[in-house]
């Protein structure tokens, strides 16, 4: 068994990822692949790397995963925040009696332009062509209650409808009538390019994470009207509640409640060491959004797969929702950046109500104007740096989000109940000495490169993000004969020289904060 070595995980490591803290072990413990690679993302070691490249199309660095992560149950509020309990829901249960799309929800596959709305008290049609760029719709079900899907599936009904169609919810006659959904994958009536489709999403079946939904097969199915074949992916059933479920209760007032500010970062710190398990695997999900994320007693569960794409893919489709989606997605193409932009843009949307759609699409409302993120400016400085509007100034990666996100839900705990809740930095050593304890009269004086000596300082190999809002952090120059700018400071002790830089701070010119 291997420790975990995350900062404040004393947890060991049986089946590539913790089981506390829910990430892969920390580099230094980490044992050294046969073969040279280039490192990983912080978080996400214990994968092999392969090819890197830009942030963007191929990202920084890609892996490919050694081993698979199982463990029995999520660790849903990092120890930190009791968490409420979703009970499992009976697959039964979730079948539609009467399967339609609101016509308020019903839009254009191709261009976006609303489609099948009624008129002056006549019903719209569930079925036709958009009048803007005449692409085909439909949102009359697929598959019927007692279809066999691919001589194996028996479709038992309609349970949801997503941005690819209708899901089904069906018995496995082969595996012990297990129950599985079934997800419509491609909109075509292109026998030649579903076939395609469906071989290019065979890679889905190889991830494997405790809290991203297993996909178990990719099958075919004629349409009932004009007998081209359909493609389906065949994923395991998640019986609970989405968060945006959890998020739907309303208030006195009549208006959406949301969430308690711990609760919503503990959601997003649950679902994070999935998104840095795709990301370290080459994929990128492209479309995050409380609709997507399900819990089950204690776990969260990533359901939907069907716009997950290859960090290299420049070529394919990619899918958003207005609202959540990064500025730059449709001029520069999906990346880790902007996956992280959809989190942050969920965080916020759980934990306040804005006009995110129209008003606020791409920015957030001022802190003065929403209560809860002027009591907690941590909180709303974490969701701007996630959802800055240069991809530069976000987070780089899942596991450097997910170490600010439980730095502020300690902050926001503690504050709540008064108790503190400590833990070993990730960024600053421990006191390096100790000053003013000489067995003599007290008080001494002490000298201010004493003091400065003793403190923290930035763990070699740290670098500081730009700030959000803000200019970067300079470099303190240890060059000899010189020192950076005008009488730099660390600790409220003035250094007048590079020699005090030099003994105050470790070499290779750590960053002065």
């Amino acid at each position: 068994m291997t420790p975990c070595g995350q900062p404040g995980c004393s947890v060991t490591i049986q089946d590539g990822f913790c089981d506390e803290c829910g990430l892969a072990p920390a580099a230094a413990e980490t044992t050294a692949a046969t073969t040279p690679s280039a490192p990983s993302e912080p978080g996400l070691t214990g994968v092999t790397s392969v090819s890197g490249g830009s942030r963007r199309g191929s990202s920084r660095s890609s892996s490919r995963s050694t081993r698979t992560a199982r463990t029995s149950r999520g660790r849903l509020g990092a120890g930190l925040i009791v968490m409420p309990k979703v009970a499992y829901r009976d697959p039964s249960t979730a079948i539609m009696a009467d399967p339609q799309v609101a016509e308020h929800e019903r839009f254009c596959s191709n261009c976006g332009n609303p489609v099948g709305r009624g008129r002056e008290g006549v019903a719209g049609r569930t079925e036709g062509f958009c009048r803007q760029c005449g692409t085909a719709y439909s949102f009359t079900p697929k598959l019927s209650a007692g279809d066999l899907v691919a001589g194996q599936y028996e479709v038992l009904g309609c349970i949801a409808h997503g941005g690819l169609g209708w899901i089904y919810l069906a018995r496995d006659r082969n595996v012990s009538d297990r129950w599985v959904v079934l997800k419509g994958l491609l909109d075509t009536g292109d026998s030649e390019a579903m076939a395609a489709a469906v071989a290019e999403r065979q890679f889905l079946a190889t991830v494997e994470h405790p809290n991203i939904v297993k996909i178990y097969n990719f099958v075919r199915h004629p349409d009932p009207k004009t007998s081209e074949l359909v493609g389906y992916i065949v994923m395991e059933y998640v019986g609970g509640a989405s968060l945006k479920e959890l998020r739907s209760s309303r208030g006195a007032d009549g208006e959406i409640a949301p969430l308690p500010v711990a609760e919503g970062l503990a959601y997003i710190l649950e679902i994070l060491p999935a998104m840095g398990y795709l990301h370290g695997v080459g994929l990128l999900y492209c479309d995050f959004k409380p609709d997507n994320v399900i819990q089950t007693e204690e776990q969260l569960k990533l359901i939907d797969l069907g716009a997950v794409r290859r960090m290299d893919d420049e070529d394919s489709g990619s899918y958003k929702t207005d609202g959540y989606c990064a500025p730059e997605l449709e001029t520069e193409g999906a990346s880790v950046e902007s996956d992280l932009f959809t989190v942050g843009r969920a965080l916020a949307l759980l934990t306040f109500n804005f006009d995110y759609r129209n008003r606020y699409r791409y920015e957030l409302p001022d802190a003065a104007d929403v209560p809860v993120l002027a009591e907690n400016p941590s909180f709303y400085r974490l969701l701007g740096r996630a959802t800055a509007a240069d991809p530069g100034h976000r987070f780089g990666s899942a596991a450097e989000m997910a170490e600010q996100v439980t730095g502020v839900l300690r902050e926001v705990v503690a504050i709540g109940d008064g108790v503190p809740r400590p833990a070993m930095s990730t960024v600053f050593s421990s006191e390096r000495a100790v000053f003013g304890a000489e067995a003599k009269e007290w008080p001494v004086p002490l000298r201010p490169v004493v003091v400065a000596t003793a403190l923290p300082v930035p763990r070699r190999g740290y670098e500081a993000p730009t700030p959000w809002g803000t200019r970067a952090a300079s470099k303190v120059d240890s060059t000899a004969g010189g020192t950076s700018g005008s009488g730099d400071r660390l600790g409220g002790c003035s250094l007048d020289t590079a020699r005090d830089c030099d003994e105050i701070l470790e070499p290779e010119g750590a960053l002065v904060v």
